[in-house]
């Protein structure tokens, strides 16, 4: 999750001209995203400073993020909340970007390029190859641009831009045609066409971890605040809400988990509890009816995530992250088989540092560059088939086939949807879904302090949830959470008025 400031900005993205929000992006989010030292920086100092050669699998998807190549002219790497995010020209002008393939033998390989910048225009050369596209549109998109062959060996692959006034170039993707088929059928073969979640309505989400605090005074010990959540008075709120689901944060930032969790047991101790509040939930909400999504944040650092003693533990700060992924497979694999049909989905955020292993900079010469999903996907449905799964790419186009719906990070509306799910576009197929911030914060971390007043009014809430049942998507609330499970009266009697008039 970014924070509110930046949520403001996201949204500000689609509707005015990119150099604008970018200007208010660099001034707020140096306040909240990256005030302390890098903790990358030791990874990031392995990266070799001349171009280096990338292995290219003939068997997946080999993503191409810009900061693995050799930048020149007026693009540079704009680095945010302590990952390497695009390529970007703030003028209009001429730059490159270059990147060293090595590839085990000679094929043909389709390419998609990640980009943003209406008007730029883009040339490929590649082994005397030449294609050339000038990108339009206001936001982010996947585009198509053919095929291009790699000889066996060392082959260099440029890309030449003419930038307009503001360009992004976040990555290329390439893959062999009948590899891309394959991925294709067995993505779909897997995803999920959820009834349940696409006539929700609404839900509520909640960040309620270890750092969750109490109206005022100290934050309670982990296992003092888990044996002390009122379980019962939470299930009653969310009954009263008329919410259809909930959307949990098993995690958030730092990796504590509120169940006996014996993998995450082996990788570093401290992090579980005895009692299985998790399993409490799924029990209880199961009971009622109402689904369970968790949301999951491997604790990725970030503007509000400061766990340095568990990324060397589990191999985040390698820079070959497959350890870290095989660590976190184990992990969602036994939440998974531990709660099978009480537990509905999940939701990945930080899916950019998924796509891009080497967002800290670390040199793709090292490991894996993109994480497993089919793999990530698979653990994440063991003990229940039927889970969906979203991948969090906040602005950016679908990360990986291998999920069921959209994360929709921030309030978003869609009309152009086709049975609640995107017909076209760069999440075509995905089941359509949004998310966003009732109050003031994603979750309560500031000591001493109430929860603010809602956002919206009882009216224009309610117009809201209403627009997305017309198109079949459902909207997750989220609200703040005090460390005991309670939340505002204010919030919890908006919802209660909102109920009589959605589900009454």
């Amino acid at each position: 999750m970014i924070n509110p400031i930046m949520k403001n900005i996201v949204l500000f993205f689609f509707r005015k001209p990119l150099f604008l929000c970018l200007l208010v992006l660099s001034t707020q989010v140096a306040l909240y995203a990256q005030d302390e030292e890098d903790p990358y920086a030791k990874t990031r100092s392995k990266a070799k400073s001349s171009i280096y050669s990338i292995r290219i699998d003939p068997e997946s998807t080999n993503v191409l993020a810009s900061n693995m190549g050799e930048l020149s002219g007026n693009l540079e790497v704009t680095n945010r909340n302590y990952m390497d995010l695009w390529a970007s020209a703030e003028e209009p002008g001429p730059g490159t970007v270059k990147w060293i393939l090595s590839a085990p033998s000679a094929g043909e390989y389709d390419v998609d390029v990640v980009a943003f910048g209406d008007g730029s225009e883009l040339v490929f050369t590649c082994n005397g190859d030449n294609k050339k596209i000038v990108i339009s549109g206001e936001n982010w998109d996947k585009i198509n641009l053919g095929k291009i062959k790699l000889n066996a060996g060392n082959n260099a692959l440029l890309v030449s831009v003419t930038a307009s006034v503001d360009f992004r170039l976040g990555s290329l993707e390439l893959t062999r045609p009948a590899i891309k088929a394959k991925i294709e059928k067995e993505a779909l073969a897997q995803r999920q066409d959820a009834d349940w979640f696409k006539n929700a309505g609404y839900g509520l989400m909640f960040q309620c971890t270890n750092r969750a605090t109490p109206i005022q005074g100290p934050i309670k010990k982990w296992q003092d605040k888990v044996n002390d959540f009122d379980l019962d008075g939470f299930v009653s709120m969310v009954e009263e809400s008329g919410a259809a689901y909930v959307l949990w944060s098993v995690t958030w930032g730092e990796q504590y988990i509120s169940a006996p969790i014996q993998s995450l047991d082996e990788i570093i101790a401290g992090r579980t509890t005895q009692r299985d509040l998790l399993g409490e939930m799924a029990d209880r909400l199961h009971e009622k009816g109402i689904r369970l999504i968790f949301y999951y944040h491997y604790g990725y650092k970030c503007y509000h995530a400061r766990d340095i003693e568990w990324l060397e533990a589990v191999g985040g700060l390698d820079a070959d992250k497959t350890e870290l992924y095989d660590n976190l497979m184990k992990i969602i694999s036994e939440i998974g088989l531990r709660y099978k049909d009480k537990l509905d989905g999940w939701w990945f955020d930080g899916g950019e540092r998924y796509y891009n292993t080497h967002f800290d900079g670390s040199s793709a010469e090292a490991g894996i560059l993109s994480a497993p999903f089919k793999e990530i996907t698979q653990a994440a449905k063991a003990g229940n088939s039927s889970r969906i799964i979203a991948y969090n790419s906040w602005i950016k186009p679908m990360l990986t086939p291998y999920q069921d719906y959209f994360a929709g990070e921030g309030f978003q509306t869609y009309s152009e949807l086709e049975d609640g799910k995107f017909t076209t576009g760069k999440h075509k197929g995905l089941m359509a879904h949004s998310c966003f911030i009732l109050e003031k914060s994603w979750g309560h971390i500031e000591p001493d302090s109430p929860i603010k007043s809602p956002k919206f009014s009882v009216e224009k809430l309610t117009e809201m949830i209403q627009f997305a049942q017309t198109y079949k998507y459902p909207l997750s609330i989220n609200l703040e959470m005090y460390e005991d499970g309670s939340v505002s009266p204010e919030s919890i009697e908006l919802l209660k008025q909102i109920k009589t008039v959605i589900r009454d």
